[in-house]
């Protein structure tokens, strides 16, 4: 059933799909889909549970390795603990480029699930990873490394879901589906961007407004002669 709803969801989407039809295609019948998942939002949580599951795993197995002995991790190693797992999960061939369609799919579809989802999924992840880079930038905010963060996990999105387009330009030379060269050429440049220095914030200026004179100036009148 779940496999049966991850690809009818990735090809139609999340509203373009009924529980009938995912029942239909994994031959049972629908009510059990109520019985086991709590209907249509319940089975598409499982979906998401169990890609978001094995990619949290593989990174904070990388995250413990390289601080294995009480070791202080280069930044580098930390963007490549959070960073390889995402790749390796869009190069696989079991069905993961299904998942990778669905979550396109579901941002542009229903912002309000795929936050709920996300949410549930890597919000205590996230928040390790950000502990993790604080820790090698000291000289950075809360919100710098939230704001580079965002962008990271922008990049590292559009890297998995569109990797045609580097194709085409660099006529094949350069081709995102080998991951150790993804990793070569990206690390560099987002540990670039975290080493950046803080972006101060820019204080609003109050206009200037002005003064209006508290005494008026009675004319003068020159007396006729």
């Amino acid at each position: 059933m779940i496999a049966a709803a991850e690809r009818l969801f990735a090809e139609h989407g999340y509203n373009g799909v009924s529980v009938r039809m995912i029942a239909a295609a994994a031959g049972v019948n629908w009510s059990l889909l109520g019985y086991y998942f709590r209907g249509k939002e319940g089975l598409l949580s499982e979906v998401y549970r169990r890609h978001c599951g094995e990619l949290n795993s593989a990174r904070m197995r990388l995250l413990q390795e390289i601080r294995a002995g009480g070791r202080k991790p280069e930044l580098e190693e930390i963007l490549n603990a959070f960073i390889r797992p995402a790749l390796a999960v869009a190069r696989s061939e079991d069905g993961e480029t299904d998942f990778i369609r669905l979550r396109a799919i579901l941002a542009a579809e229903n912002s309000t699930l795929l936050d709920k989802l996300v949410a549930e999924n890597f919000d205590v992840s996230s928040a390790t990873f950000i502990d993790a880079l604080r820790g090698c930038l000291p000289h950075l905010t809360r919100d710098d490394i939230l704001w580079r963060f965002h962008f990271m996990l922008g990049t590292i999105y559009y890297t998995a879901s569109g990797p045609h387009r580097i194709r085409e330009f660099s006529n094949g030379r350069c081709d995102p589906a080998d991951i150790e060269e993804n990793l070569r050429q990206l690390v560099p440049f987002l540990a670039a961007a975290f080493r950046a220095p803080s972006v101060k914030p820019v204080r609003s200026v109050k206009p200037i407004h002005s003064v209006k004179p508290t005494h008026s100036v009675k004319p003068t009148h020159k007396r006729k002669s």
